[in-house]
């Protein structure tokens, strides 16, 4: 059985993308936004989004290792095992 790891890159390569357009569209908006309320929405809101979607990423990179490391080890015991046979 093979874990197809295509889904998971898509979806993280989908997510990078839409925040780059987030990102790009949120500074349009600071531009014409320049009050108090616009700090404060910022700091509360917007101050982590891109720290965290960073420490998915690197997880999600980190599990999509992990499983192939997993497949290999798993596929070299079954190619040793069927030497054996």
């Amino acid at each position: 059985m093979t874990f197809k790891l295509g889904p998971a890159q898509d979806a993280e390569n989908r997510i990078k993308r839409d925040f780059s357009e987030f990102s790009r569209l949120w500074s349009e908006v600071r531009e014409v936004w320049l009050d108090d309320r616009c700090r404060q929405f910022e700091q509360q809101h917007l101050s982590n989004l891109g720290p965290s979607l960073t420490r998915f990423s690197s997880a999600l990179q980190e599990c999509c290792e992990v499983i192939r490391r997993a497949e290999e080890a798993l596929n070299d015991d079954r190619a040793r095992s069927d030497r054996l046979e």
